[in-house]
């Protein structure tokens, strides 16, 4: 490369020193000053604050199109519940099979949500690693998973994918792994979280509140412990994985894929499943702590946990559209009675909730709040008033209203992604609701009026025979408890102190249940 001669370098230097040393010449200041900015030929206005207060009435809501739902039935015995959809090149679908923890031996429960956990850990010829790394070289996703009442085995696929996706299924189905260092590694992993629940009052009440409001030995309200996971051995996992057959279970699919691509994808690459897949388990009666008031000490909380239930009516009871405007009238809502009350009139916490909860065999209606601890006491008796109220005080039409518009215009996005679309059928299907229930509901939500709503309350409300449990410090909020509970503002059950497992702190084990209430 040429270089520059140092006779050039030195000039350059010279000028750019001179260039940065020399100063500005001086300007003289204007000798007058800038003309005035043109004033704005009219000034801007603002609507008057009425209108601004008024939010303006909805329009008509249009009616809902429900995604078009083709049912069959494969040569192996499953149901099959198809919904096609080709905005997106991809397919999910869900075997469902009616067996959960309600199947669960007593001295083993949990057994079956761990055995599920296990089964997608691998197959015999592929472990863990090597089993997540095919789904991975697919794009797929194929997974177990077990709950209260079902297990489920599924895959998210792309369509060109699919038969890719469905042979891990297969393999799966067909020769799960279950190896003995995958289930320690999932039962410690239950144990932490079992420790972890026992570690804050939310977690502590989410754990054991079942098993007041159902009975401790109930079928819904029994606890997993590290000795029941303990109990649970490789023997039993593969008892599981047995019954996971195709002749009865549920299979929803929704995507880009059609009845006769569906047929045959199953037919390749599962042809070999067959037998009956187990029925639901007969459920008794919930035998709840009714009138009672359980109190499960955490030194220190600045928070204490409320929950207040009974048992409810069923999923598919006739009056259901009235009984859900009347709970979120009540607790569903951010403008519902009881967090209106909690947060915005008290400033007891940041909001209070309340609801039903359907399970196959009976429902349940809780109530609850996460409050200062100083304010525990008079948070309960509120709730208690506003469960009183709903009795007595009839909806308003401001109320109704809010309600019903929320329910309609909340239906489309039940239907918005495959997702949601597969498991609002798949509800209607576990509850033994018909195919048509949302065409229906669409009707009925606009003839529900303010005496449907004081009458259903009235029939699921009662006046006492509550569960109560509140999670706190109780050094701080016995002394109010105890006055609740002397007072039988939700029954004679009197004040029982409990541990973090659902024990009476006296080491007599869990409160006797009460006799069975009639459903």
């Amino acid at each position: 490369m040429p270089r520059l001669a140092p006779v050039a370098l030195s000039l350059l230097a010279g000028s750019l020193a001179l260039a940065c040393a020399s100063k500005p010449a001086p300007v003289d200041p204007p000798t007058t000053p800038p003309e005035p900015v043109a004033q704005a030929a009219e000034e801007a206005t603002w609507p008057e604050e009425p209108f601004r207060a008024a939010q303006p009435a909805a329009g008509e809501l249009p009616p809902l199109a429900l995604p078009k739902l083709e049912q069959f039935t494969l040569a192996n015995g499953m149901e099959v519940y198809l919904v096609h959809q080709d905005r997106l090149p991809t397919v999910y679908m869900r075997v469902e099979f009616d067996l959960g923890e309600v199947d669960d031996p007593q001295r083993k429960v949990g057994m079956t949500s761990l055995c599920m956990d296990l089964l997608d850990e691998g197959t015999k010829r592929l472990d863990k690693a090597a089993f997540e790394a095919r789904q991975a070289d697919f794009a797929v996703n194929v997974w177990s998973s077990g709950g209260d009442e079902t297990s489920t085995v599924g895959l998210r696929a792309l369509k060109p994918q699919l038969g890719d996706a469905l042979g891990l299924l297969a393999e799966m189905l067909r020769e799960p792994g279950l190896r003995a260092e995958d289930l320690t590694r999932l039962r410690d992993q239950e144990k932490a979280s079992l420790a972890q629940a026992r570690g804050t009052p939310a977690t502590i009440a989410r754990r054991v509140y079942p098993s007041l409001t159902w009975g401790a030995k109930h079928p819904y309200g029994r606890l997993t412990s590290e000795a029941t996971l303990d109990a649970v051995g490789l023997g039993d996992c593969k008892r599981v994985a047995g019954k996971l057959r195709p002749a009865g279970a549920r299979l929803f699919v929704v995507g880009q894929v059609t009845r006769a691509e569906l047929e045959q994808a199953f037919d390749s690459a599962l042809g070999f499943w067959k037998g009956k897949a187990p029925k639901a388990a007969q459920i008794p009666a919930a035998r709840p702590e009714s009138g009672t008031v359980f109190l499960i000490d955490a030194p220190g909380a600045a928070q204490s946990v409320i929950s207040v239930g009974v048992p409810g009516p069923d999923r598919d009871a006739p009056d259901y559209t009235a009984t859900q405007l009347m709970a979120q009238i009540l607790g569903g809502s951010f403008s519902s009675r009881i967090n209106m009350n909690l947060r915005e009139d008290k400033g007891y916490s940041y909001g209070g909730r309340g609801g039903f909860r359907y399970y196959r065999n009976g429902g349940h209606f809780s109530a609850g709040s996460s409050v200062r601890t100083d304010a525990t006491g008079p948070a309960v008796r509120e709730i208690a008033n506003e469960i009183a109220g709903m009795r007595e005080r009839e909806a308003t039409p401001e109320e109704l209203r809010r309600e019903k518009e929320g329910a309609i215009l909340a239906l489309p996005a039940k239907f918005s992604t495959p997702t949601r679309t597969l498991f609002s059928y798949q509800e209607l299907i576990f509850h033994g609701l018909p195919l048509s229930w949302y065409d229906a509901y669409q009707r009925e939500v606009p003839q529900v009026e303010a005496g449907n709503v004081e009458e259903v309350a009235r029939r699921y409300l009662p006046a006492t025979g509550y569960v109560v449990l509140v999670v706190g410090d109780a050094q701080l909020i016995r002394a109010d408890l105890q006055k609740i509970a002397d007072e039988r503002v939700f029954g004679d059950g009197g004040l029982v102190e409990l541990d973090a497992d659902g024990q009476r702190v006296d080491g007599k084990g869990a409160a006797k249940p009460a006799k069975a209430a009639a459903k």
